[in-house]
């Protein structure tokens, strides 16, 4: 995943856990993300 793209995921995620939704929730939304990607953004996050 390309920086840039990994950026958008992470500030969308942060928007939607702001509002109260659970990381694993929001992630399930998005089944194209390898363990990886998830991995990831969970250390950006």
């Amino acid at each position: 995943m390309s920086i840039a793209a990994r950026n958008i995921i992470v500030r969308v995620v942060r928007n939607r856990m702001a509002s109260g939704e659970k990381f694993e929730d929001i992630i399930k939304s998005y089944p194209k993300l390898t363990k990886e990607n998830i991995k990831e953004i969970e250390e950006v996050l």
